[in-house]
Order: structure tokens, then C-alpha cells, then sequence
């Protein structure tokens, strides 16, 4: 897994229920943002995180959109410290493993 730190790609673009996600894992590895989709219909903030080979998928839900997250540089375990912080208390968090 890559060790560099920070963004991947030149997407820039987050949704509010994303950008706390990103700067949370950002410190510890690199995070590409993916693309975003309106109308989603959601209750409620979560987070999906599933470990690909190479890399995980997070997948960020708000009451109006979803962003897909690749992040790079970070386990699953590590992750699940990361994203199970007081921080995001809000939202309901998922990991799947390989």
C-alpha cells in the first residue's frame, strides 16, 4: 500500500457530510474523491467502508447525495480507529471485510 499522505487525483469537490471524513483520513493516507450523486434518499449520515484489494471504498451518505471515497495507505482495522472516533458519532458507520 502507498505510504504518501494526503489527496490523490485533482477532484476537489466534497459534500459537507464527506469533508470531515476526508480530513479525518487524509492524515494517515491518501484519499481520492470520487464522483457525487444527488437525489439519494437517506434517514440519516453513514458511512460504508469496504476493503478492496489494494485499497478501501468508502462510501459517504447524506440525506441528499452520496460520495465514493478510494482511500489508500490505511488497513481496515486502522480505519475503524479512525472512523470511530467521537468525531463521527452522527453518522452510522458499516465495515465489510474482504
Amino acid at each position: 500500500m502507498s505510504k504518501a499522505k494526503g489527496r490523490a487525483g485533482s477532484h476537489t469537490t466534497l459534500t459537507e457530510a464527506a469533508r470531515p471524513v476526508v480530513e479525518a483520513l487524509e492524515k494517515h493516507g491518501r484519499v481520492s474523491r470520487g464522483v457525487i450523486q444527488a437525489r439519494v434518499g437517506a434517514r440519516r449520515h453513514s458511512i460504508k467502508v469496504v476493503a478492496l484489494p489494494g485499497c478501501l471504498r468508502v462510501t459517504v451518505v447524506s440525506k441528499g447525495s452520496r460520495q465514493e471515497l478510494h482511500v489508500y495507505g490505511i488497513t481496515l482495522p486502522k480505519a475503524q480507529t479512525i472512523l470511530t472516533s467521537t468525531e463521527f458519532s452522527g453518522y452510522l458507520i458499516n465495515f465489510v471485510g474482504e
